[in-house]
């Protein structure tokens, strides 16, 4: 298949996945429990559907240990973003997190001999300035803090090994194993989040107006968002392997941005000021620049 197709089917999951969390979070209960809660499900949906579409019966040492890797850093991101997030404001943090895609399309360059156009450095320029221009600081009520610094930091990195680690995976000779390497990450954030319900579920906020997530309904979109999650990140892992990593990775974090922006707009009738409007716009020029059309 066309991988301009696959990767339009990856951005489409993986904004299914974003919309259905969005949908949980207004809707129902929240808090450290709850978070846990709708990451073990997730990952451990995703852990048996991409464990049913694998046709591989062995799995390289290699793969095993970056899976762990891949694993462990995705959950350490995830740590370290919720401490950013209690430290200092939201809209920074997310600026700090979106601009972490610049750490993957260069590693192109700079481990696999990637050749950058003119042109790209250009859409990488003007995606930073999207990320920025995206997220409106006005009416912030936290300050940066020399904690806030520290946990935004970590979690900048992490969330752009991950995409290192994507590569890295896929241009191996291993890279058939995609499906054993998802399996076990996800098997071992479901284990992670699993540990943290059972320490965290005597200090669960018991007294939400909201209703339980622990209910028929939260649940089935749990288990739509892991098979969107599965699907999103199978893709991703394999295109990572076959695209520029210039392309590549500021196309899926500046087009899931410019997605989301729009269904924000459409579905939850949030609305955009002067400057995110500017930013969606040179997000979608940017797009068109990495995808070096000259």
């Amino acid at each position: 298949m066309n991988d301009t197709i696959l990767l339009i089917i990856s951005m489409a999951a993986c904004l299914s996945g974003a919309v259905l969390k969005k949908v949980l979070s207004d809707k129902y209960e929240s808090g450290n429990f709850v978070n846990h809660v709708y990451n073990a499900v997730v990952s451990f949906v995703s852990a048996l559907c991409l464990l049913a579409v694998s046709s591989i019966n062995t799995v390289s040492v290699f793969t095993v240990l970056l899976g762990l890797a891949f694993g462990l850093v995705t959950a350490l991101q995830s740590i370290m973003f919720l401490k950013a997030l209690e430290h200092g404001p939201f809209s920074y943090t997310s600026v700090i997190m979106s601009l972490s895609t610049i750490i993957p399309a260069l590693s192109g360059a700079i481990f696999w001999q990637e050749v950058i156009a003119p042109v790209q450095y250009v859409g990488i320029a003007l995606m930073m300035a999207c990320f920025v221009l995206s997220v409106d600081t006005k009416g912030e009520k936290k300050k940066a803090t020399a904690k806030w610094i520290i946990y935004s930091a970590i979690a900048f990195v992490c969330t752009g090994a991950i995409g290192v680690m994507q590569k890295l995976h896929q241009s191996s000779e291993y890279k058939m194993e995609l499906d054993v390497f998802l399996v076990i990450a996800f098997s071992f954030s479901f284990v992670y989040s699993l540990v943290n319900i059972f320490i965290l579920k005597d200090k669960r906020q018991t007294k939400s107006e909201k209703p339980s997530v622990l209910t028929l309904l939260p649940i089935i979109l749990m288990v739509v968002s892991g098979i969107a999650v599965a699907a999103n990140n199978k893709l991703n892992l394999y295109l990572s392997g076959v695209m520029d990593s210039a392309v590549f990775f500021p196309i899926v974090n500046g087009g899931h941005l410019v997605l989301t922006t729009i269904s924000a707009l459409l579905f939850f009738k949030e609305k955009l000021t002067a400057k995110q409007w500017v930013g969606m716009i040179l997000g979608i020029v940017a797009v068109v620049l990495l995808c070096n059309p000259f």
